[in-house]
C-alpha cells in the first residue's frame, strides 16, 4: 500500500508510532489508577518486567514503564523525584535518556511520601467511642473473623446474626437495636440452600419476609464470584483492583453497615500458609472496612486435630498462616460441646453436636468474657418438605438463672440411680464411702444400673453431693470385717 500510494511511511515510522500508543497507554490509563504504596505489582504489566517493578517498590520508588533506545524498561522516581533507570545501557556503554514528552506526569504535593510531625494536643472526650453493631464482635472500620471446623455451624450462625441486624430483633440475646443494612456473601453454596436457611430463620423466629427486603443483601459465589487476590507467577500477590473497587462501591453505594464473607478460602486463590500473602489479603478488606465505615466479618476453618484428640479448637488451631488472626481485630471461636460439658448439661453424647460454645479467642478491643456463649439448633420443617437446622439462643444449666429441664431431670436421674444402687450394695453387705478406693460414684459408674441409665461417675459425684446436702445420705461409723473402724455411707 506505501508502494502504490506513495505514502511517506515505512516500518521504522509505524514502531514509533505504535510505541508512541503503548506509552501513552501506560502513563494516561493504566498508570493513572495505580497505586504504588500498595506494593502489589499491576495486573498490566508484562511478566518481563515484575522484577524490576518489584525492586522499586521494595526502595520506596515510584515505577513506571518507559522506552528509549535499549528499548522497553522500567524507571522509577526516587525520595526528590530523581529518575533512575533499571535497564541495560547501550553498546557504547551510555545510558540512552527518554524524550520530554515520554517523560510521567509529576505528582503534586510533597517531596517527600510523608511528613513526620508531633502528636498536637486533643481532647480524648471528642474521640467517637467504638461502635459495636452486634454483641462484641461487629465493629465498624474492623475486620474481625469466626473460625470452626467444618459443619460446627458458623454459616448458619452468622446467617441469623445477619438476619437480627437488618430486622433490628434480638434473636440472639445480644441487645436490640435499629435495623442495619447487611451484606452476607456465602462463597460455597447456591441461592437456592441459602434460601432455604433464609426461609428456616424467618419461620422459627416469626419473621415477616418484607422486613429484610430493604436491609438484607445476599449474594452466592457461584452467581457472584469475589475472588479477590491470588498468587501470580507463584511468587508475587496480584489483586484483582477492578473487583476490590467494585466491592467496595457497592458497600459505600448500597450504605451496608455490616458485611459478612464465608468462608475466606473462597475470596482469594493465595497459598494459606503465605503469610505475607495472605496479610495482604485480609488487608484489602481492612481497607474496604475503614473507607466505609463498616463492619465487616471473614468465616475460616479450623486445621484437623490429631487422630483421636478431643481437646478443644483455639486460636492457633486457625488453619493456614497466623499472620491471618493477626491482622484481625476480633477473633472467636466456635467448638462442638464435649462430652464431659455434655453430661455436665444432662444432654446424651448423641445430642451434643446440636451444640457449641462461641469463644472471643482475640478481643484487642473486648475484656475477656467471664462465661462462655451457648448456641443451639433446632430443626424447622419448611413447607416444601425440607429440613433445616437453626441456631438460637441456649444457655449452659447453671450458668444464668434455674437449671434448665434437661439439667433437672438429668439430675434426678443421677440421684436416683445412686440411691438404687446404694440399697443394693448395702442389701449385699458390700459398703462405700466418699473417698478413697471405695469412692461411691467410682464403684457405682460400674455398675449395671448407671450403665444402663448412662450416667457416668462426674455426673453420680454431683448427686452424692447433692443427696448430702438434702440430707438423704449420711456418714456412719461401723467396724469392717478386719475388725477395723471404718466409715460407709448409708441411707437416711
Amino acid at each position: 500500500m506505501v508502494g502504490r500510494d506513495g505514502l511517506k511511511w515505512d516500518m521504522a515510522a509505524e514502531e514509533k508510532q505504535t510505541n508512541d500508543r503503548i506509552l501513552a497507554a501506560y502513563h494516561n490509563v493504566f498508570e493513572k489508577e495505580y497505586d504504588p504504596s500498595t506494593g502489589a505489582i499491576p495486573v498490566w504489566l508484562p511478566m518481563e518486567f515484575h522484577d524490576a517493578w518489584a525492586a522499586a517498590l521494595a526502595d520506596g520508588k515510584r515505577p513506571t514503564v518507559s522506552r528509549n533506545g535499549a528499548g522497553w524498561h522500567i524507571r522509577s522516581y526516587g525520595k526528590n523525584d530523581e529518575k533512575t533507570d533499571d535497564a541495560a545501557e547501550g553498546s557504547n556503554g551510555a545510558a540512552h535518556s527518554e524524550s520530554a514528552d515520554e517523560q510521567p506526569k509529576q505528582d503534586d504535593g510533597p517531596k517527600a511520601p510523608f511528613i513526620l510531625r508531633p502528636i498536637k494536643k486533643f481532647d480524648t472526650a471528642g474521640i467517637p467511642p467504638r461502635e459495636f453493631l452486634f454483641g462484641r464482635h461487629y465493629q465498624r472500620r474492623t475486620v474481625s473473623g469466626t473460625v470452626a471446623p467444618g459443619g460446627t455451624g458458623k454459616s448458619s450462625l452468622v446467617m441469623v446474626e445477619a438476619i437480627a441486624m437488618a430486622t433490628g430483633r434480638d434473636l440472639l440475646g445480644e441487645g436490640a437495636k435499629e435495623p442495619l443494612r447487611v451484606w452476607y456473601h456465602n462463597g460455597e453454596d447456591n441461592m437456592l440452600e441459602l434460601q432455604r436457611r433464609v426461609g428456616a430463620i424467618c419461620q422459627h423466629y416469626n419473621i415477616p419476609m418484607e422486613e429484610l427486603v430493604s436491609g438484607f443483601f445476599m449474594t452466592s459465589g457461584n452467581e457472584v464470584p469475589l475472588r479477590v487476590a491470588e498468587t501470580w507467577s507463584q511468587v508475587r500477590l496480584q489483586t484483582d483492583r477492578r473487583l476490590v473497587k467494585h466491592i467496595t462501591e457497592a458497600i459505600g453505594d448500597n450504605k451496608i453497615d455490616a458485611g459478612m464473607f464465608d468462608p475466606l478460602v473462597t475470596l482469594h486463590g493465595v497459598g494459606e500458609n503465605n503469610a505475607g500473602q495472605m496479610d495482604q489479603v485480609i488487608r484489602i478488606f481492612t481497607r474496604m472496612a475503614d473507607s466505609q465505615n463498616c463492619a465487616i466479618d471473614l468465616s475460616h476453618h479450623t486445621r484437623k486435630l490429631a487422630p483421636g484428640s478431643a481437646d478443644d479448637y483455639g486460636i492457633d488451631d486457625m488453619r493456614g498462616a497466623g499472620a491471618v488472626k493477626d491482622a484481625m481485630r476480633a477473633v472467636r471461636m466456635l467448638n462442638v460441646m464435649s462430652s464431659k460439658d455434655a453430661e455436665n448439661a444432662g444432654i446424651m453424647d448423641i445430642e451434643r453436636a446440636n451444640y457449641f460454645r462461641i469463644d472471643r479467642a482475640k478481643a484487642n478491643y473486648s475484656g475477656p468474657a467471664k462465661t462462655a456463649t451457648w448456641r443451639q439448633f433446632v430443626n424447622v420443617d419448611l413447607p416444601n418438605g425440607d429440613n433445616v437446622g437453626v441456631v438460637t439462643p441456649w444457655l449452659f444449666p447453671g450458668q444464668d438463672g434455674m437449671p434448665s429441664p434437661e439439667k433437672a431431670e438429668a439430675e434426678r436421674k443421677a440421684e436416683h440411680v445412686f440411691l438404687e444402687i446404694l440399697r443394693r450394695l448395702t442389701l449385699a453387705g458390700r459398703f462405700v464411702g466418699e473417698r478413697g478406693a471405695y469412692n461411691a460414684p467410682h464403684v457405682f459408674a460400674k455398675e449395671r444400673e448407671a450403665k444402663i441409665a448412662k450416667v457416668g461417675k462426674a455426673a453420680l459425684s454431683a448427686a452424692m453431693v447433692r443427696l448430702f446436702d438434702k440430707a438423704k445420705i449420711r456418714i456412719e461409723d461401723y467396724i469392717m470385717a478386719n475388725r477395723h473402724p471404718g466409715v460407709r455411707i448409708v441411707e437416711v
